[in-house]
């Protein structure tokens, strides 16, 4: 017999499709992001829920910054012939100042027009909405437990989570880190095409 809980069913909008993707992360980055946002707009629109849904809202936005910055680290150091991976760890800003030093390499060694498109102000914005993240939550535990291993209150002192403006800042952090994205994604193509034609 299937599995019941994780099959298909006859009703086939219903169903999702996995393993079509031979890169996945671009799905669970998508996903965990735009969770959070249907989220977010329900509350907003139906003004109720706020006092429990701002758990998952909130740690569907951090996992979505994790995967991001570690999907950023991956490319960069691909490009970079480097070795295709990521810190295991979930200190956002940890991987967050990985990202920008990677970045800044590949500036200084392979495009310095880059830093005409990912401005001082976007790296800036980046920091510190990341730093406000790492203050509530350095370890990706804050959202998910009511203590920490230590039995410590999570998320102590703090009163009100605007889930509006939080929202709002995530769609201003994505515009930022997208920029990252798409600087690596094009050299990273420019990359294989010229590795193409030295074959050819």
């Amino acid at each position: 017999m299937s599995n019941s809980l994780f099959s298909g069913d006859k009703d086939w909008k219903a169903n999702a499709c996995l393993n079509w993707s031979h890169d996945s992360m671009g799905l669970y980055i998508e996903g965990y992001r735009e969770a959070a946002d249907k989220l977010v707009h329900d509350v907003v629109q139906s003004g109720t829920n706020q006092d429990i849904l701002v758990f998952p809202i909130s740690f569907l936005y951090r996992q979505y910054i994790e995967l991001q910055l570690k999907h950023i680290i991956r490319e960069s150091r691909i490009f970079l012939e480097e070795e295709a991976s990521f810190p295991e760890n979930h200190k956002i800003g940890d991987l967050w100042n990985t990202v920008n030093s990677l970045m800044v390499r590949i500036i200084k060694d392979h495009d310095k027009s880059i830093k005409n498109y990912i401005t001082r102000e976007d790296v800036q914005t980046i920091k510190m909405i990341i730093t406000e993240f790492v203050k509530v939550d350095p370890e990706s535990f804050a959202f998910r437990y009511p203590k920490d291993k230590n039995g410590n209150k999570n998320l102590d002192g703090i009163q009100h989570i605007n889930l509006r403006k939080l929202h709002d800042q995530m769609d201003i952090l994505k515009e930022k880190l997208d920029k990252y994205c798409l600087c690596v994604s094009i050299l990273r193509d420019y990359q294989n095409e010229m590795r193409s034609e030295y074959r050819s």
